[in-house]
C-alpha cells in the first residue's frame, strides 16, 4: 500500500516528468504557513493548465490515481474535480483565471522528509481561502494571521482586483486582521525560495 506521502512524491515527479507545472495547497500548505503541522487526509494540487489541457494532466497522473470520463467532463466543465487514490481523495485545480497564472508565478519550494515539493505561496493560498469563503478557511485565514505570513497589504490589493473592493470578504479579513492581538505575533514568515519573484 503507497503511504500517504508516497502518494504526494510520486504525484509530484509524474508531474514533473511531465513538465507540468503545479503547487500543493490546502492544509500541506498552510502547514508550512504556520508553521504548525496539521493531520491531513487530502491532497489538494493546484495545476497550471487550462480546461483544454485536462487530458495531458490525465495522462500524466500515476497509475495509482483513478480517473473517468465523467472526472474528465468535470475537469473540462468546471475547472476542479475530486479524485482517488485507494483512500486518499486527490483535489484537482486547474488553472480557470488570470489569478492561478499569477499564483504559478509565486510558487515556493518546501520539503517533506528531504523531497523538495511546490507549495502555493502563502499570500496566495491566503487568497484562495478568502474566494472559498468557508467556516474552515477563516479558522485558517486567522491561524496565518496570527503567525504574521500573510502580508495583508499584497493580499487585500489582490482580492480588490478581482472581488472589488466592496466585497464583504475583503470587509470581513479586514476586521478580522485588527481585531487580533498585537503581541505575541511571531515576524512575518519568509519562505525558504520562492520562484519567480
Amino acid at each position: 500500500m503507497t503511504t500517504f506521502a508516497e502518494k504526494i512524491f510520486e504525484l509530484d515527479a509524474a508531474l514533473n516528468d511531465s513538465g507540468i507545472a503545479h503547487a500543493f495547497g490546502g492544509a500541506l500548505a498552510l502547514a508550512f504557513c504556520t508553521r504548525e503541522p496539521r493531520l491531513t487526509s487530502d491532497i489538494d494540487v493546484n495545476v497550471f493548465l487550462t480546461i483544454n489541457e485536462v487530458q495531458e494532466f490525465l495522462d500524466a497522473v500515476p497509475s495509482g490515481l483513478a480517473w473517468d470520463e465523467e472526472s474528465r467532463q468535470l475537469l473540462q466543465r468546471d475547472g476542479q474535480v475530486r479524485l482517488w487514490w485507494d483512500a486518499t481523495p486527490v483535489d484537482v485545480f486547474l488553472a480557470t483565471s488570470e489569478f492561478h497564472r499569477e499564483a504559478a508565478r509565486r510558487v515556493r519550494i518546501e520539503s517533506i522528509d528531504g523531497h523538495p515539493l511546490p507549495f502555493l505561496s502563502c499570500r496566495d493560498l491566503a487568497v484562495f481561502k478568502v474566494f472559498f469563503d468557508r467556516l474552515k478557511d477563516w479558522a485558517d485565514l486567522e491561524a496565518m494571521l496570527l503567525s504574521g505570513s500573510i502580508d495583508l497589504d499584497a493580499t487585500l490589493g489582490t482580492l480588490a482586483r478581482y472581488l472589488g473592493p466592496d466585497d464583504h470578504r475583503i470587509a470581513h479579513l479586514l476586521e478580522m486582521s485588527r481585531s487580533l492581538p498585537t503581541d505575541g505575533v511571531l515576524p512575518l514568515f519568509r519562505p525558504t525560495k520562492e520562484q519567480g519573484t
